[in-house]
């Protein structure tokens, strides 16, 4: 890669790698994973410059970077979850009584639900609920008509809804079983 280039990489780095950072901590949940994954999104910026067609502004193109690598990181993780309960591994369980929707849980069943999302989704997803994004915005970034980005988010809440009901009606048996049987 030219000098050139690398000096171009640096001035995109110095103003918009925090924005960048920002985006991986709200989607990944974890600093040491978001600064991984700021890393890795200049990295691929360096690598795949040339594929930037000024279209959109950098930071669209950038943000697109850093919103695709962090859903990889999510399926992976998901794969590796998947992988270790099919070895009959028991991963770690909340515990009864834990407010579900508290904190860092909260952000780890947010997580959980996207990952059980076409990246398509996700994308939409993680617009419209995490960095706040109108509906007619969202549609503007991601080429998309308003009806199709509401029916797609319309999707992503009955599916989750349904998800959640079949995980708490799972939990329940064994909250009531601990009651009667401690």
């Amino acid at each position: 890669m030219p000098e050139a280039t690398r000096a171009q990489v640096e001035i995109l780095y110095n103003r918009y790698g925090a924005m960048v950072h920002g985006r991986c901590l709200r989607i990944l949940g974890n600093k040491q994973d978001a600064l991984d994954a700021t890393q890795e999104v200049f990295a691929r910026v360096m690598r795949h410059h040339d594929s930037f067609r000024a279209e959109s502004s950098p930071s669209t193109w950038i943000m697109r970077i850093s919103t695709n690598h962090c859903l990889n990181v999510l399926r992976n993780r998901r794969g590796r979850r998947e992988k270790l309960q099919a070895h009959k591994h028991d991963l770690p369980q909340s515990h009864p009584g834990e407010r579900v929707f508290d904190g860092v849980e909260r952000a780890q069943l947010v997580r959980l639900l996207l990952s059980r999302f076409d990246p398509d989704i996700q994308r939409l997803a993680i617009h419209f609920y995490i960095d706040g994004m109108s509906k007619t915005e969202i549609a503007q970034l991601c080429e998309l008509s308003v009806p199709t980005v509401r029916k797609r988010l319309d999707i992503f809440i009955k599916r989750s809804r349904r998800m959640l009901r079949r995980e708490l009606v799972a939990a329940l048996p064994r909250e009531l079983d601990k009651e009667v049987n401690p």
